[in-house]
């Protein structure tokens, strides 16, 4: 669990350099592989003028999207091997064919936030040979709610740091708010490989 919890800091840490460095080119990558921990560091970015919001929102966008026509395709065009060769994604797309099936549009507008599925369900789709041009329009408003929802919440979440650091320091030093941001992140990722470990 250490071990985990200096991957994780670390890992998170890196995503902040390459931001620094790279701006929204890594927000592009991070999104399309990472998600939510490139996004949250992103939105700290906002809050302190350093990225734009709907440049942040853009670029996540188009990172996201990208990456889940690269999944549907996937699985369109080797879902079948996946299934054969893979049983722990057989099982997973199992459960994940149950709302392709009742709730297909739902299930695509929402699936970024589905932890544990956010592969599974977009290669799941593709080898349900769900309609492209239908998965890609959905999925452009997917995209959208995802980094709204992930950018928003990141700012209201940074901006309620640093009033809780003025409150509690006679001077802010915007180190305790990064180390802050860095740490809701990893809990985040505890409470999800817990929740995992616990359902295995």
């Amino acid at each position: 669990m250490i071990k985990f919890q200096y991957e994780a800091v670390k890992h998170a840490m890196n995503w902040s350099d390459l931001i620094q460095h790279f701006g929204y080119l890594a927000i592009f990558a991070g999104s399309f592989f990472e998600g939510e921990t490139v996004l949250m560091l992103g939105a700290y970015a906002v809050h302190q003028h350093l990225m734009n919001f709907w440049t942040l929102i853009a670029a996540a966008m188009l990172g996201s999207f990208i990456g889940d026509q690269f999944y549907y395709q996937l699985g369109r065009r080797y879902g079948q091997k996946l299934l054969q060769n893979k049983p722990e994604f057989a099982e997973k797309f199992i459960k994940a064919s149950r709302f392709i099936d009742r709730f297909p549009v739902l299930t695509i507008l929402l699936m970024r936030f589905a932890w544990g599925f956010r592969t599974v369900l977009p290669i799941a789709v593709g080898v349900k040979a769900y309609p492209v041009w239908k998965y890609m329009l959905i999925n452009v408003a997917a995209c959208f709610i995802w980094a709204w929802v992930v950018v928003a919440a990141g700012i209201k979440i940074t901006h309620g740091l640093h009033v809780f650091w003025r409150a509690m320091l006679p001077y802010d030093e915007e180190i305790y708010t990064v180390i802050v941001v860095v740490a809701c992140i990893v809990v985040c990722r505890l409470v999800y490989v817990a929740v995992k470990n616990k359902k295995k």
